[in-house]
Protein backbone atom coordinates (compact mmCIF):
# COMPACT_ATOMS: atom_id res chain seq x y z
CA UNK A 1 0.00 0.00 0.00
CA UNK A 2 1.48 3.17 -1.12
CA UNK A 3 1.68 6.38 1.23
CA UNK A 4 -1.31 8.44 0.22
CA UNK A 5 -3.52 5.21 0.64
CA UNK A 6 -2.33 5.11 3.99
CA UNK A 7 -2.55 8.47 5.00
CA UNK A 8 -6.33 8.63 3.13
CA UNK A 9 -7.58 5.51 5.23
CA UNK A 10 -6.06 7.14 8.42
CA UNK A 11 -8.37 9.91 7.54
CA UNK A 12 -11.12 8.13 7.06
CA UNK A 13 -11.32 6.68 10.36
CA UNK A 14 -12.29 9.90 11.82
CA UNK A 15 -14.66 10.78 9.21
CA UNK A 16 -18.28 9.81 10.75
CA UNK A 17 -20.36 11.87 8.03
CA UNK A 18 -23.90 10.47 7.86
CA UNK A 19 -25.36 10.10 4.85
CA UNK A 20 -28.73 8.61 5.47
CA UNK A 21 -30.44 8.47 8.47
CA UNK A 22 -34.17 6.13 9.07
CA UNK A 23 -37.49 7.67 11.33
CA UNK A 24 -37.75 6.22 14.78
CA UNK A 25 -38.80 2.77 14.36
CA UNK A 26 -40.56 1.10 17.69
CA UNK A 27 -38.96 -1.89 18.85
CA UNK A 28 -40.36 -4.65 20.93
CA UNK A 29 -39.99 -7.99 22.06
CA UNK A 30 -41.99 -10.92 22.36
CA UNK A 31 -42.04 -12.81 26.25
CA UNK A 32 -43.28 -16.32 26.98
CA UNK A 33 -45.10 -15.61 29.24
CA UNK A 34 -46.44 -11.94 29.17
CA UNK A 35 -46.15 -11.26 25.37
CA UNK A 36 -45.42 -8.49 23.31
CA UNK A 37 -43.68 -5.75 25.03
CA UNK A 38 -42.46 -2.24 23.80
CA UNK A 39 -38.94 -1.84 24.40
CA UNK A 40 -38.07 1.49 22.76
CA UNK A 41 -37.03 3.11 19.70
CA UNK A 42 -34.15 2.67 16.82
CA UNK A 43 -33.11 5.10 14.75
CA UNK A 44 -30.19 3.65 12.23
CA UNK A 45 -27.83 6.06 10.94
CA UNK A 46 -25.42 5.15 7.48
CA UNK A 47 -22.24 6.44 7.98
CA UNK A 48 -19.96 7.33 4.79
CA UNK A 49 -17.20 5.56 5.71
CA UNK A 50 -18.30 3.26 9.13
CA UNK A 51 -21.25 1.73 7.52
CA UNK A 52 -24.92 1.29 9.80
CA UNK A 53 -24.71 2.15 13.33
CA UNK A 54 -28.30 1.81 15.33
CA UNK A 55 -29.04 4.22 18.21
CA UNK A 56 -31.33 2.62 20.77
CA UNK A 57 -33.84 4.61 23.19
CA UNK A 58 -34.36 2.61 25.60
CA UNK A 59 -37.99 2.72 27.69
CA UNK A 60 -38.27 2.22 31.14
CA UNK A 61 -41.44 2.15 32.34
CA UNK A 62 -42.18 -1.08 34.45
CA UNK A 63 -38.63 -0.74 36.43
CA UNK A 64 -37.92 2.55 37.68
CA UNK A 65 -40.20 4.94 35.48
CA UNK A 66 -37.18 7.60 34.46
CA UNK A 67 -38.10 7.30 31.08
CA UNK A 68 -41.89 7.09 29.85
CA UNK A 69 -43.05 6.05 26.22
CA UNK A 70 -43.90 9.71 25.39
CA UNK A 71 -41.08 10.99 26.62
CA UNK A 72 -38.25 8.58 24.84
CA UNK A 73 -39.92 9.12 21.41
CA UNK A 74 -39.26 13.10 21.95
CA UNK A 75 -35.34 12.08 22.20
CA UNK A 76 -35.39 9.50 18.92
CA UNK A 77 -37.53 12.39 17.16
CA UNK A 78 -34.65 14.83 18.02
CA UNK A 79 -31.96 12.76 17.41
CA UNK A 80 -33.20 11.54 14.11
CA UNK A 81 -33.93 15.78 13.22
CA UNK A 82 -30.14 16.78 14.57
CA UNK A 83 -28.92 13.78 12.18
CA UNK A 84 -30.95 14.64 9.16
CA UNK A 85 -29.84 18.05 9.10
CA UNK A 86 -26.16 17.14 9.26
CA UNK A 87 -26.61 14.47 6.34
CA UNK A 88 -28.31 17.73 4.44
CA UNK A 89 -25.29 19.83 4.86
CA UNK A 90 -22.77 17.30 4.37
CA UNK A 91 -24.27 16.80 1.00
Amino acid sequence: MDIKKAVTNFKNLFDWTPVAVTEPVPEFYEYGDIGRQFIGYNVVVTYKHHGKKIYSFSCDTEKLGFADREWVKRRADKFYAKMQKQVVKGR
